[in-house]
């Protein structure tokens, strides 16, 4: 319709008509392009929050797995702790052998940092990291999974570095039949035989220190989670909810 009526405008000489009609054309060509460009903004955007929103669930996790790993270890710090204390002032009234035991037998654990990261890796393999949240968001994220890696690879050096299954051998520890106990094994603690085997307490010292700094490296990762956490819930429409919960 509008070809016939622009061809009829020729005919008759009618520019000015047939510059209305051009300039309908060009409205509409532009209108159109405008409305394309409008949709596929409102797309990148759905894509980027919806983007944002997986990763901040999953910093949520994160901060809650890490958060409860460090509480097991400093549980286990705790109970060590006071086992060496016991030795160096040779008290032992109200010991409790099974706390003892538990600080004995996590020394060497140095198990492989494995918090969710399902969400991260797929927004790095779409190349839509560049557009998540603002660079001080993004530096969070990095930052945590440079802190995670950190601590993996320390964790792996100090495997290599240790036989790490002798750590809580000793003659002063056995393991006996409980039919009672969920593996129906107990560990037992000859607190006599502990006292005079100065060469496991000295194993006991030096395993200490070894987990007390692994403790401090798995706090490092919680602190850049709990960024982490924050910055993403900054550049979306929610709060870190893992933030809110009581330590």
């Amino acid at each position: 319709m509008l070809l016939r009526r622009v061809t009829e405008h020729v005919k008759s000489q009618n520019w000015t008509a047939i510059a209305l009609d051009f300039l309908i054309v060009v409205l509409g060509v532009l209108l159109a392009f405008q409305i394309n460009a409008w949709n596929d903004s409102r797309r990148a955007e759905a894509v980027r929050t919806a983007a944002i929103e997986r990763l901040l669930t999953e910093s949520e996790k994160s901060v809650l797995y890490l958060r409860n790993s460090v509480a097991r270890f400093e549980d286990s710090n705790a109970k060590r702790a006071d086992l060496l204390n016991r030795i160096r002032q040779d008290d032992w009234q109200d010991a409790n052998t099974d706390q003892m035991i538990q600080g004995i037998v996590t020394m060497g654990r140095m198990p492989p940092v494995a918090p969710p990261r399902s969400a991260y890796d797929e927004i790095i393999a779409s190349g839509l990291f560049a557009e998540i949240g603002d660079a001080k968001s993004r530096e969070s994220v990095t930052a945590y999974f440079a802190s995670v890696d950190y601590l993996n690879g320390m964790s792996e050096y100090m495997r290599t570095l240790s036989d790490w299954h002798s750590y809580w051998k000793s003659d002063s520890i056995s393991e006996v039949f409980s039919p009672d106990e969920e593996f129906q094994t107990k560990t037992v603690l000859d607190v006599d035989s502990l006292r005079e085997d100065e060469e496991f307490q000295a194993i006991l010292v030096r395993g200490h220190r070894v987990q007390l700094a692994l403790t401090e490296w798995w706090r490092d990762a919680l602190s850049e989670a709990e960024t982490m956490c924050s910055e993403l819930a900054r550049s979306s429409s929610r709060r870190c909810t893992a933030l809110e919960v009581p330590n």
